[in-house]
């Protein structure tokens, strides 16, 4: 292979020379695939045979930080200046047959041979000597980096079968770098994809995130990467292992969108795959920790757009639409007019003239609250205060009332008199 010098930062350099007296030092990964392709966009991966407490030691009275990021893999984070490396000792690793991303054991070698042969494709195992300046290329990944291939280290089974994982990262790389796919590696993964299944919600999520964004990830990366991905994701059957229980997800709004949110996208050409009874408890499901194990709060507010388009769609009452999904709807809006243009100009007229009017439809919109509530009501149940408070609302909102602090108390103790009777 051409063995042009790969461009590294002046600390990099002198973080070799430190070491040199130990042992050669290497850049491995992305890094290394990235210059080869002539760009550098990524982190810088570090690997070498020193162990975590030797390299603390060879740069204990260095301006080198050494932080551990994972004792039991190896893997420490060296940091200098602005700049931030990951080191992870030569290993050789021992996986579960669960497939959960998680060796059961490493033990640290010598070998750098042994070390590539953990790793997931060729294109990610070409390691740059920054001492001698020369690569070493185990498994050919600079002809596959030419080639535009990827394509397992070993045989793909003993690849997949490790890390099921790695079926997500094929995908997601072969359409962020614009890569093919070795037919052995694709259809291996296809027949093995039921190494996912035991793979963390919370991976799987992280892993769609990012093909999602496929687009955006490198300077070279097409415009329709993030379509690529999702067509592979369909053809190798993966929406089921992912909670969804349909083969394929027919992917129309992902591609009608422009600059919206491309999750909530997949949400609801995923919804319209499924066709649930209750979107609003299917959603929980997928995005809980029963599925995806999204945070809740994040859960919620994807939840809360996705009902709002489909409840927009089912022409629910404006009040009540309003009541319940004001907060979201200019979010909402922007996936309604793809979809439906004289629903998203209805409702969208509403909104603007809700926002113009300043009419109240949230219930911190009213000028009370529930602690004038309880002076003006001493003996009131706190189960009975929210109730009061959407009344109020509801009346304001149908000008039955002003929206005065005033008038708002007369109308409690109205309501409380009545209730007493």
């Amino acid at each position: 292979m051409n063995e042009k010098r790969i461009a590294v930062s002046e600390n990099l350099e002198k973080l070799a020379l430190k070491l040199k007296s130990r042992a050669d030092l290497f850049v491995v990964g992305g890094y290394v695939r990235n210059s080869i392709m002539g760009f550098c966009e990524t982190d810088v991966d570090l690997a070498s045979e020193i162990s975590p407490d030797e390299l603390k030691l060879l740069l204990k009275y260095s301006d080198y930080k050494v932080i551990d990021k994972s004792k039991k893999l190896g893997t420490v984070i060296i940091k200098i200046d602005d700049e931030e490396y990951e080191h992870t000792t030569f290993r050789k690793e021992v996986y579960d047959q669960s497939g959960k991303h998680q060796p059961e054991y490493a033990e640290f070698v010598n070998d750098i041979r042994e070390d590539a042969k953990r790793r997931d494709f060729t294109c990610n195992c070409i390691y740059y000597n920054l001492t001698h300046r020369r690569y070493i290329d185990i498994y050919s990944g600079a002809h596959d980096i030419y080639k535009k291939k990827i394509r397992c280290v070993e045989t793909p089974a003993y690849v997949f079968e490790n890390d099921g994982l790695r079926i997500l990262r094929m995908i997601r790389q072969s359409a962020e770098l614009s890569f093919k796919i070795n037919k052995e590696t694709y259809y291996t993964a296809k027949s093995m994809a039921y190494r996912l299944k035991d793979i963390s919600g919370q991976r799987k999520l992280n892993e769609l995130k990012l093909m999602l964004y496929a687009d955006k990830k490198y300077s070279i990366s097409k415009p329709k990467a993030h379509i690529k991905a999702l067509n592979m994701f369909n053809d190798l059957r993966l929406f089921p292992l992912f909670y969804v229980p349909c083969d394929k997800v027919k992917l129309v709004m992902l591609k009608k969108i422009k600059h919206e949110d491309r999750f909530i996208a997949l949400l609801i050409d995923i919804v319209n795959a499924v066709n649930p009874d209750c979107v609003e408890y299917y959603l929980k499901d997928l995005l809980g920790s029963k599925g995806l194990c999204m945070g809740s709060k994040t859960s919620e507010e994807y939840i809360k757009v996705v009902c709002g388009y489909f409840d927009a769609l089912n022409r629910r009452n404006t009040k009540e639409y309003f009541f319940k999904y004001f907060d979201n709807f200019n979010v909402i809006r922007e996936y309604l007019k793809y979809t439906n243009k004289h629903l998203y100009e209805k409702y969208n007229f509403f909104y603007r003239y809700l926002l113009n009017q300043k009419i109240p439809v949230r219930i911190k919109d009213l000028n009370i609250n529930g602690n004038d509530i309880k002076k003006a009501l001493p003996k009131i149940e706190e189960k009975n205060i929210s109730n009061i408070l959407k009344q109020l609302l509801d009346s304001v909102f149908e000008n039955e009332i002003a929206n005065e602090k005033t008038e708002l108390i007369k109308e409690v103790k109205r309501i409380g008199s009545f209730r007493n009777n």
